[in-house]
């Protein structure tokens, strides 16, 4: 006579493993079912099922998880270690990841640009978290005094000017009332249903350059709407096609100065084209 574990292991053996996945999934309650992190959303902008953006990372959420890795953050820019890390990421003791390298070095190459024959650099980090790119300014350009605000969300302002207080804080449009040597936005814009108009008012403030980095771009297909799950929340936010944010960008008066990598292609679930994180640096000619 057969044990019970013989059998179960023949049974295996028997039925396509395709089938036995699908007993297990259908046994399992709605919840227990994982939606992917980034999914294709056919109805675009359109699908009112999710939250909008414009209150999307202004939760306590988001804010209580960033909060959360501030000093190990700080602490990480401390001595001379590498810049391989994310305050985005999960686990701020991984300090060599390329991508996260490819961000920072990239960033201090900017800033070193832009700060060239300068002592004094004013910067506009437009959705800059809790003003984490300031501390990394002062990390590799110690010698340059960094005039820094911060466009953010009500409730990362609020908590930004607690722990970041150097930093000039803004949850309005009060930030549009001056201008910037540099002006940053650093995987942001996609969040923005309008990014044309972002884009537009952006562009009106920038002095001298404009970095617009992580942005998720593809190259054969329009524009199109993914959905993203992150901190308990779902999110949408837009996949540009390269040629048509970088023509609106130069329409604007912006010239591109210099393409940068960023290496990191998240997978979107059912895109028709995967996207990949790309930047660029721009500068205004003076007429």
């Amino acid at each position: 006579m057969l044990s019970a574990a013989k059998v179960k292991a023949m049974a295996g053996l028997l039925v396509p493993p395709i089938f036995t996945q699908w007993l297990v999934r259908c046994r399992r309650s709605p919840q227990e079912v994982t939606k992917p992190r980034l999914e294709y959303a056919p109805e675009g902008w359109n699908d009112r099922q999710i939250i909008s953006n414009a209150e999307g990372w202004n939760v306590d959420s988001v804010v209580d998880a960033e909060k959360a890795k501030w000093e190990t953050f700080r602490n990480n820019l401390q001595g001379a270690g590498p810049l391989g890390f994310s305050h985005e990421h999960t686990d701020l003791a991984v300090v060599r990841d390329v991508p996260f390298h490819n961000v920072h070095i990239t960033y201090a190459y900017v800033i070193a640009l832009a700060a060239h024959l300068k002592t004094n650099l004013s910067i506009l980090d437009w959705g800059g978290g809790l003003g984490h790119y300031y501390q990394i300014a002062k990390a590799v350009m110690p010698d340059v005094s960094f005039e820094f605000h911060c466009k953010e969300v009500p409730l990362m302002a609020e908590v930004g000017r607690l722990l970041n207080p150097e930093v000039h804080w803004y949850s309005d449009e009060s930030y549009l009332e001056r201008s910037y040597d540099l002006v940053m936005v650093n995987g942001s814009l996609q969040y923005m249903e309008d990014w044309n108009g972002t884009l537009r008012q952006l562009s009106q403030v920038v002095k001298e350059h404009f970095f617009l980095t992580r942005l998720p771009v593809v190259e054969h297909v329009p524009s199109f709407v993914a959905i993203q799950r992150e901190y308990d929340i779902e999110m949408l936010h837009q996949q540009f096609n390269k040629d048509e944010v970088l023509e609106f960008v130069e329409s604007l008066g912006l010239r591109r100065v210099r393409e940068v990598v960023v290496g990191d292609r998240p997978y979107i679930h059912g895109a028709p084209e995967q996207c990949e994180l790309r930047g660029w640096l721009f500068h205004r000619d003076q007429v």
